[in-house]
Order: C-alpha cells, then structure tokens, then sequence
C-alpha cells in the first residue's frame, strides 16, 4: 500500500472513531433509547384507564389522547400548540393535538413519558435514565474498522411509498423511497431500496447472529453515484430494546456477503 493509501486510511479511520464517539454519547442520554422501560398502548374502546405505575387516567377521545393526572405528582413537558392543558384545583387535564411523537411528561424519579403513534394506535413510550440497561452502557460492539468495507455503484430516482414491517409483528410502516441503489457486490450487481432521505436498511449473511436482525446506513449520493461505507451501520433501537416499532429493511434489501463492519449484535432487553 502506497504512503498517500496508508495516510488516506489512517485519516478515514480517525473520522470513523469521532463518529463512534459521539454516537455512543447519544446512546448514553439520560432519556434516549436506551432508557425505554416500557410501552404501553392505551384502548381506545376503555375509557378512561390507568396505565402501570403512571399517575392519573389515560383514554383516547376523538382520535387525541387526554390525560387526567394529579398536578403535584406529574409534570407536564410538552406546551401549545403540540398539547392544550387545563388545570382544575389539585389535578391537570392535557388534550394531545399533535399528529407526530410528543415528549408529553414526567413523574417519579424523573421518568419521562413519550406518546407516540403507530399503526392508528396511541401509545406511552417511558423513559427511565435509570434503566439498567442504560446504566451498564459502555459503547455499542462494532466489528473491527476496515476501510474495504466500501459498496459503491450508481442509483436511478424512482420516488415512491413502499410498505414494511416492523419490530412488533401488528405493525407495518411506510417509508419514503427516493430510488434504488444498485451496488456493484463482488462483480454483481445488488439493487437496494433507498429510504429516507438516502438511508438503506438492509440485512447480510450476519444478520440475526454476529449483527443485528438488520441495520441501517446512510448512501452518498452524487449525481448519479453512491457510495455506501458499511464501517457506519447501525443498529435500530428495536436491537436494544423489546419494546421497539421499528421498520424493517424493505423486500429484498439484502447484501449476499457477511457484512463484519458497523455495530455489532447486542442482546435485547425490556428494561
């Protein structure tokens, strides 16, 4: 290998170690992924219902979910326009209006709620930043850096909707796809279905063993180039976490060699 290769190497591999860094600095967030304690759907048939240890009653109501909770106990981190709240004497009524996620609460030892929506449904994500799961992180396992671990190839826009399950086997989820990548594998081609902004999630002949059930990696596009460097996959927070909603690669997003790069497996856990 030639001094500028060597050097090249070198400078790649050093970017590729800030970007370890801070990526496991985001892991380590006291009410990131890794503090997900539990998730629980709210029946939108029930009325109002309690929700395990969570303070005050939940329901859904008009396709919102409303929240009755004791002010001293619980409060409220989200505002107009995401939540409209009300406070009666000794308790708070909080009306979610928003169509996305909202970081909604918190009670405890500073448990945080999310509330999210899946599949038309309403659930509570919780937080816990001392979750022991967060509390013995030490870094994600990833597989040795390798500067071959590069696909590149060409990709041709096709913008389109496409339909993918996800971690929990009810739910499906639709992805925008800007085109394809098609990759040049060993001297064949691979077409991969693009997501996202330029996102691929894919599994390998790891998958399910020495990786995660699947990752994902950003694609660089230029003009009508792609570049894809395996040393940045990642593992979805449904690889930590058994109360994970996230998508699955799209049909046949999958690379027919054994991808040793990027994050490794790590064991699911509830808590």
């Amino acid at each position: 290998m030639s001094t500028t290769a060597q050097t090249s190497d070198s400078t790649a591999k050093t970017t590729w170690e800030g970007f370890r860094r801070r990526r496991d600095e985001s892991l380590a967030a006291p009410h990131g992924i890794l503090a997900q304690v539990g998730l629980h759907w709210i029946d939108p048939t029930a009325g109002p219902q309690q929700v395990g240890d969570v303070p005050g009653s939940w329901e859904v109501v008009d396709d919102r979910l409303v929240a009755t909770f004791p002010t001293s106990e619980v409060s409220l981190l989200a505002g107009s326009p995401e939540v409209e709240a009300h406070a009666d004497g000794e308790s708070t009524t909080a009306t979610v209006l928003a169509a996305g996620d909202v970081r909604l609460a918190g009670f405890g030892q500073d448990v945080q709620i999310d509330v999210i929506r899946r599949g038309g449904r309403i659930g509570l994500r919780l937080l816990d930043p001392a979750a022991p799961r967060l509390a013995a992180f030490d870094g994600v396992p990833t597989f040795a850096y390798d500067a071959a671990q590069v696909l590149t190839g060409t990709w041709r826009r096709d913008p389109t909707t496409v339909t993918v399950g996800t971690a929990m086997p009810w739910l499906e989820a639709k992805l925008p796809s800007p085109g394809v990548a098609v990759l040049d594998v060993a001297g064949s081609e691979v077409e991969l279905v693009l997501t996202g902004e330029a996102s691929i999630l894919f599994t390998d002949e790891t998958s399910g063993a020495e990786s995660a059930d699947w990752r994902q990696v950003r694609a660089e596009l230029d003009g009508d180039q792609v570049r894809v460097d395996l040393n940045y996959a990642l593992n979805f927070p449904s690889a930590f976490s058994a109360w994970g909603t996230c998508p699955k690669p799209p049909a046949g997003n999958h690379l027919p060699l054994a991808v040793r790069a990027g994050e490794s497996r790590v064991e699911q856990t509830e808590r």
